[in-house]
């Protein structure tokens, strides 16, 4: 392992879990919805048990990997992930569909911040913007691969993806005991204090160093008011698809094919979009990061609001392509920013708050989102949704006026 580079090896998780992922997730959708016959409001309180696992075990798994290594941490958060998918095409009951999500969200939980920490302590001469955009671009790529293989096995059987994705997300963890190097970690427990005594040190010193930085504390608060919108919009979309605006009948496709279509399009424009943004901006600026996320989920809004009130599949099609686009584009660039001036010991644990943030927003208001769609239908309940995220561009223009960016104390990230 000593003789492994950890920026390709950075990529091919990136990559590989994506591939994965979008074995599960592109069929997901449609066998919740055609096999196991669930309503909005059902559909949203998956993404509920899936927050409300991401909302309690995000901070611990962050500390775990400031405390333990973030190498251990993904590579259990990789296992987890997996038995979780496999759960779900196993059984098509909401009970254990809801369960499966709740494995899956905690095993997301020891992946999320890990990773991103682990790329930044490992490989620190390179621009962590452009690391973090190429990472977005690997995944694009593992997910356009994994969109044509969901479909294929989606045809045989809908929930062989969901148990091939997760076998190979498995297998992942597992091979990364074996290729994930870790040379730069230092956790340094302070002398005299147990490993458990270190990790509540190191969770209150993200803490403290949040209070510390209003523009920190903006952007957490982004993170919720966006992880309120999502969790309606990502659940509900292809509810829109298929029973509002309905789905093409040209050549007489499965729906497991045009959602393969549409995800394979969103992917490449993303791709696209991505590597404009690598290319032509300094996303490691706290100011151009600011205006971009403005700019981006001004346009999220305009994109959701308009595919809430789409009337023909190719009008929904367009506009949800563009809230992806702007999304995705939208995610290494609120990392990068996030990142800026923290302390190396602390990381994983501040970018852990922040998925925590968006967690708190999803599990909060999903289930009233699912509701409204019951009650008034999915149009009105993708309105909502699309307008919760108002709040972001006030949040996003005030730390602008700050400059991006606050200078952290000197005694920040250090233990009491």
């Amino acid at each position: 392992m000593d003789n492994l580079r950890a920026y390709p090896i950075y990529l091919g998780i990136r990559g590989s879990f994506a591939l994965f992922f979008t074995l599960w997730a592109t069929v997901a959708a449609v066998y919740r919805i055609e096999v196991v016959h669930l309503d909005p409001l059902r559909l949203v309180l998956l993404g509920t048990a899936l927050e409300i696992a991401v909302l309690l075990f995000e901070v611990p798994t962050g500390v775990f990997a400031d405390t333990y290594g973030r190498r251990r941490s993904v590579i259990t958060g990789c296992i987890l992930m997996g038995c979780g998918f496999a759960l779900e095409g196993a059984i098509p009951e909401f009970v254990a569909v809801l369960a499966a999500q709740a494995v899956w969200g905690v095993g997301y939980t020891f992946i999320s911040g890990a990773l991103e920490a682990w790329i930044a302590d490992e490989d620190p001469g390179r621009d962590l913007g452009r690391v973090y955009l190429r990472g977005e671009q690997a995944d694009y790529i593992g997910s356009f691969v994994g969109i044509p293989a969901s479909v294929l096995l989606g045809l045989v059987a809908l929930n062989l993806p969901l148990i091939v994705g997760g076998v190979l997300t498995i297998v992942l963890g597992l091979t990364l005991i074996l290729t994930m190097p870790e040379r730069h970690f230092r956790p340094s427990p302070p002398e005299g204090r147990s490993s458990l005594q270190h990790a509540g040190t190191t969770a209150r010193s993200g803490v403290r160093l949040v209070r510390s930085r209003p523009v920190l504390l903006m952007l957490l608060a982004a993170a919720l008011f966006a992880g309120m919108s999502a969790e309606g919009f990502d659940r509900l979309n292809p509810k829109q698809f298929l029973n509002v605006v309905g789905l093409p009948s040209i050549g007489g496709l499965d729906p497991v094919v045009w959602f393969g279509v549409i995800g394979a399009g969103g992917l490449v424009l993303s791709y696209l979009a991505a590597g404009i943004v690598a290319r032509n901006l300094d996303v490691s600026s706290p100011t151009v990061a600011a205006q971009l996320l403005l700019a981006l989920d001004a346009l999220t809004m305009v994109g959701m609001l308009a595919f809430a009130l789409a009337g023909n599949f190719a009008f929904a099609l367009g506009t949800f392509w563009i809230a992806t686009l702007v999304r995705s584009v939208a995610e290494p660039v609120y990392l990068t920013w996030i990142n800026e001036g923290l302390n190396p010991r602390v990381r994983a644990t501040v970018i852990s708050m922040s998925s925590q943030s968006g967690a708190l927003g999803e599990a909060s208001t999903g289930p009233v989102i699912g509701a409204i769609g019951n009650l008034s239908g999915v149009r009105t309940a993708l309105t909502v949704a699309a307008l919760v995220l108002s709040p972001t561009l006030l949040l996003y223009g005030r730390a602008m006026r700050r400059g991006g960016v606050d200078a952290e104390p000197k005694d920040a990230g250090k233990g009491a």
